[in-house]
């Protein structure tokens, strides 16, 4: 509605150029209110705005980049920002750096792949000389979202930065006494900006400041297409394994126990009974045990004798009581499989109440672990043995 228009307001004579660049006359002071080293509330001076420029002074805010700024012998006096970053799809991504150690596109990130704050200073030391070359392991380049806004921005401002990639790849949490990943670096002072996908939350919001939200988002589940062949194993499922082991070993005994009856009786099939034609081995009474078990109508020798003929009566009691579970068992796993990823939200039951093998997590130390640990502790306390370090592996 603005765009290329003008007018006089108030302030004077006011023009909008493209509806992005606007031209005053007059010359405003940009100020914050800060503590000092006191702790009482002092309104500082950061910059100036005059003719659509913004023109940033040395106040509070940049006073600690007093080691960092300007003096490097390049005669520029734009300040420079060391700024990190998390690798976060769509937001930033990486890819290797060219033969020569240049990104043809994107801007060239370290990636120190830890938090000491003197090995970061010597890669950086050795990026910036003349003569100093970084390992290119070491060296990214990074692209994305918000590395454009990045570079907009210090078009905009202006200044100069240096970025890497955090350390432990981590958005950052209280633990054990400290804050870890981005916030981390942005409290001990390796870096002065933080530029991906950061969540804002209100325990982060207590220790550093946040820009106005650039992209709105909020939390999801995310699950997986489920294979519509279930896998050669799956009749195992509902029995577990020691049941199985346990099933296997009582049919052996039986089968030892039906033959040691068998030849002990003297109305037994065995050489040493009545003459009979028949004997009744071992193999005999596994045949017999593995026939009852699956229900299977094979030819099987039988026992003669009453005790192995009460024992025979006792396995087959038995078979038909764990034929019974598992059957109903295998009918609520089959069910299951169909329908567990079918989650209505983060109040479902199958996420406060987990059967077993249902497995969920999301990202270490990120704002949706946060917000589950308090609001829900019991099911932090479940998933929180399956967390992933960064989002692709948990995707993975």
């Amino acid at each position: 509605f603005l765009a290329n228009t003008s007018f006089h307001g108030r302030t004077g004579h006011v023009s909008v150029h493209n509806a992005t660049l606007v031209r005053t006359e007059h010359q405003y002071r940009v100020w914050s209110l800060l503590r000092d080293s006191r702790g009482v509330p002092t309104w500082v001076t950061m910059g100036t705005w005059h003719h659509g420029k913004l023109e940033l002074e040395e106040g509070a805010w940049q006073s600690h980049l007093q080691r960092k700024s300007p003096s490097d012998g390049t005669g520029s006096s734009r300040m420079k920002l060391r700024v990190v970053t998390l690798v976060e799809h769509p937001f930033v991504f990486t890819r290797e750096v060219d033969e020569d150690g240049s990104c043809p596109a994107g801007q060239l990130c370290l990636d120190p792949g830890t938090n000491d704050s003197a090995v970061l200073e010597a890669l950086f030391e050795e990026l910036s000389a003349e003569n100093g070359s970084v390992p290119r392991e070491y060296k990214k380049c990074c692209y994305g979202y918000c590395i454009d806004l990045l570079e907009k921005l210090a078009e905009d401002v202006p200044f100069d930065f240096e970025l890497y990639i955090v350390g432990d790849g981590k958005y950052g949490a209280w633990k054990n006494g400290r804050w870890t990943g981005l916030v981390g670096d942005l409290l001990s002072g390796m870096a002065h900006m933080a530029v991906t996908s950061f969540s804002i939350n209100s325990a982060r919001s207590k220790v550093i400041d946040f820009t106005s939200p650039f992209f709105s988002t909020s939390l999801g589940i995310l699950v997986r297409t489920k294979d519509t062949a279930s896998p050669i194993g799956a009749f195992m499922w509902p029995l577990h394994w020691t049941m199985w082991v346990g099933i296997f070993v009582a049919l052996h005994m039986t089968a030892l126990f039906l033959t040691l009856y068998e030849w002990k009786s003297p109305y037994g099939m065995t050489p040493h009974g009545r003459n009979r034609m028949k004997i009744f081995s071992y193999s005999s009474a596994l045949n017999l045990c593995y026939a009852i078990l699956f229900g299977r109508t094979v030819s099987s020798k039988t026992p003669k004798c009453c005790t192995g003929r009460f024992l025979m009566n006792l396995w087959a009691i038995f078979c038909l009581l764990v034929l019974s579970s598992y059957t109903a068992n295998l009918a609520a796993v089959m069910v299951g499989e169909k329908t567990f990823e079918e989650l209505s939200g983060i109040h479902d039951p199958k996420l406060h109440h987990p059967s077993q093998g249902f497995r969920f997590g999301t990202v270490w130390e990120s704002s949706a672990e946060e917000y589950i640990k308090k609001s829900f502790p019991e099911m932090h306390e479940y998933m929180r043995r399956y967390n992933a370090p960064p989002t692709p592996a948990g995707v993975t």
